[in-house]
């Protein structure tokens, strides 16, 4: 949240007379001021040197003792993962088996008695194999003598695949099958698989009964390193922290003393403020005279001319609009047009200024009862479209009503704008229920949006997102919104997307809660 500055700010603040913060003022109390704080500068210097030491070598400690732990730690995590990975393996490599055997089983259950409901699991089986295959080479890419047992049983899986389909072709064409299947050649196979299988698995359980060895081992030290570590540290801190609890103790009277004498100082100098205070706010309120006298004479001696050149080319226009030809008559109507939006933005200029100077009357606002007047500041803007409005209920709020209504006329003026090519326009106003101390209502329309890379430039004077041959406006509506809602101490903010409309967020010290309202 911005503070909200005053306006003389950007005119500078100039150097009050007669007050202390003069150059003689200054060469009088610095010599007094220097004298009185040395002593403290140098308790403060042997404080902040103790301070160091009783915080230094217990970091030192908990750093070193923090990286042998994140090393442990790391360590251990890495055995258990590959402890489970091993679990993993003889998973994989059990359902592995249980596949080998069904795709044999069903085979010799489909030749023996002919039932096509035996290929069941063979051809189930068939189709796991391939993906328990590629899961097992995933775990076991690490180790290359596992992935040579696993390329055999992989091969000799193919070579029973293509026996098991030779063994039905004969089958099925009514062929003898049966001299090779009595010779037992897909048991054997399925017994040279199952053997290079239980070396895969034995193998890995010995690899896991390793890793799990070393995971125990890893602990054991890890907790004697931190029993070690903690206690070394306690030891440590204790000794450390008694050394400089007495050093303290020492340097704490003559600490006390130079704050007391600082203390001293420091009210004598308060109580010289007063003066310099009313002289600033007496420079301050010069300042914004000026400033008064400046935009008085911007509104007479720059407005007055520009709609002087609008009328004088509105009679050029009609004393010689018929000996002029389109092209100089287009040119007279965007002289016209230029010195009208000249105009209009001094006098949004002004209006701005008016905002930022105004005194705020805060109350209780209720803004249900804001927004049906701002809409019906607003019935001209709907007259001819199609409108749908869904409005929920608004909070009360802390704030001057008269501001908050402008607040909420420029946001549905905006939403009612730049949704005016949507058939139908639709426009939500309603609150965000979020827990802490603001009331954010947020107002939603189906317009053109604004692409988020230039959200910067939103709430800036002047500042257009689109082109003004497509909507009308000099750009200073959500500056005004800004600065309202910046006096209110509250924050606004938007949110698009192109083509698919924008929502505008305004939030307001909840009331009850503490904060300032700028005056």
């Amino acid at each position: 949240m911005q503070t909200p500055h005053s306006v003389a700010e950007p005119l500078g603040e100039p150097a009050p007379t007669g007050s202390l913060a003069g150059p003689a003022a200054q060469l009088q109390t610095a010599p007094a001021l220097a004298a009185s704080t040395a002593p403290l500068a140098r308790e403060s210097a042997e404080f902040r040197r103790l301070l160091t030491r009783a915080f230094l070598v217990p970091a030192i400690l908990l750093t070193l003792l923090a990286v042998a732990l994140g090393g442990g730690v790391t360590l251990l995590v890495r055995q258990a993962r590959l402890t489970q990975r091993s679990d993993q393996v003889l998973a994989r490599s059990a359902r592995l088996r249980e596949l080998l055997v069904d795709r044999e089983t069903g085979l010799r259950g489909y030749l023996l008695s002919g039932d096509p409901g035996f290929l069941v699991p063979l051809e189930r089986a068939d189709r796991k194999l391939a993906e328990t295959l590629s899961s097992l080479r995933q775990l076991l890419r690490e180790n290359p003598d596992q992935l040579a047992r696993l390329d055999m049983v992989e091969s000799m899986a193919r070579e029973w695949g293509q026996y098991a389909a030779r063994e039905r072709e004969l089958f099925e064409s009514g062929e003898d099958y049966i001299s090779d299947f009595r010779t037992g050649e897909g048991m054997q196979r399925l017994s040279s698989m199952l053997e290079v299988l239980d070396a895969l698995g034995e193998s890995e359980q010995v690899r896991r009964r390793e890793r799990a060895e070393h995971a125990s081992l890893t602990g054991r030290l890890l907790f004697w390193l931190s029993l070690g570590c903690v206690s070394s540290l306690a030891l440590v801190l204790g000794y450390a922290s008694r050394r400089q609890l007495l050093a303290l103790a020492r340097s704490h009277d003559a600490a006390v003393a130079a704050m007391q004498e600082r203390e001293q100082r420091i009210r004598e100098l308060n109580a010289s403020l007063e003066q310099r205070v009313a002289d600033r706010t007496q420079a301050l309120a010069a300042v914004n005279a000026e400033l008064e006298a400046f935009t008085s004479s911007v509104s007479h001696d720059l407005r007055a001319p520009l709609r002087q050149l609008g009328g004088f080319t509105r009679l050029l226009d009609e004393s010689a609009g018929t000996r002029l030809d389109a092209r100089e008559r287009s040119y007279l109507a965007l002289l016209r047009s230029t010195a009208a939006e000249a105009v209009q933005m001094v006098d949004d200029l002004l209006s701005f200024s008016r905002v930022s100077r105004a005194e705020l009357r805060s109350r209780a606002v209720d803004l249900n009862a804001v927004l049906g007047s701002a809409r019906d500041g607003l019935l001209h803007e709907e007259e001819g479209r199609e409108v749908q409005w869904v409005v929920h209920t608004l909070p009360t709020v802390q704030g001057d009503p008269t501001m908050l209504l402008l607040v909420l006329r420029n946001l549905l003026g905006n939403a009612l704008k730049y949704s005016r090519k949507r058939r139908p326009a639709r426009i939500e106003v309603g609150t965000v229920n979020v827990p802490g101390a603001e009331d954010i209502v947020y107002i939603r329309d189906n317009g053109v949006g604004f692409d988020m890379k230039y959200a910067h430039k939103l709430f800036g004077v002047f500042q257009r997102l689109h082109r003004a041959d497509e909507f009308e406006g000099t750009g200073i509506g959500l500056a005004h919104v800004r600065r309202i809602v910046q006096r209110h101490g509250g924050r606004v903010w938007g949110v698009g997307v192109p083509d698919q409309g924008a929502t505008f967020y305004v939030a307001l010290p909840r009331r009850g809660q503490p904060g300032e309202i700028a005056l």
